[in-house]
């Protein structure tokens, strides 16, 4: 993300807010999750592959998506190797994926649900590098255990895309509050 907590532009592009250190940080931490997950609108926007590349890795994590319409187009490249999970309110086939029904509270998947099956599914250490609706929702359920921002030297201004939808807080009193654990210079 920018200083100013925007992680693309408002047309979208984002390569490269941050430099090659942060990224290979976020690869290492890639690497010893279980899972990446992210959802259907930063699949369409970004087309990622949810996959280690730049540091050493024995075993690729699962690539999950929420997708509540399952509208992930089937030449996306988290379904370029199996195994990939989709988790949607909808019922339909993916190649290389499980596509798994799950219940539908407001018109968006349970996150909670999600978070409970892939803890079934062994999956323990869950890494999510989603849009600000898919963050802004996993921290509205409870269900975010610790926050791993890469913040770049640079100002992209009001018209930028932020990390989190949330409501707005009318009283400071009701911004969530955050412990720092660890801060590091990454490159430049």
């Amino acid at each position: 993300a920018s200083l100013d907590g925007k992680t693309a532009l408002l047309n979208g592009r984002s390569q490269w807010i941050t430099g090659p250190e942060a990224r290979r940080h976020a690869h290492a931490w890639r690497a010893r999750s279980c899972a990446i997950m992210t959802g259907s609108g930063t699949v369409m926007d970004d087309d990622p592959s949810l996959t280690v590349r730049e540091v050493p890795c024995t075993r690729q994590p699962r690539r999950v998506v929420i997708d509540g319409r399952l509208q992930t187009p089937v030449n996306a490249r988290v379904l370029a190797d199996e195994g990939a999970l989709i988790f949607s309110s909808a019922t339909g086939h993916l190649p290389n994926a499980e596509v798994v029904a799950m219940p539908a509270g407001a018109g968006r998947v349970d996150l909670v649900a999600v978070i409970n099956e892939l803890g079934r599914r062994g999956i323990n250490e869950l890494m999510v590098e989603g849009g600000s609706r898919l963050n802004g929702a996993l921290l509205r359920a409870g269900v975010v255990d610790e926050l791993l921002i890469y913040q770049a030297p640079l100002i992209i201004g009001d018209q930028g895309r932020g990390m989190f939808e949330l409501p707005e807080a009318l009283d400071l009193a009701e911004a969530r509050r955050l412990d720092i654990v660890e801060r590091r210079v990454l490159g430049p």
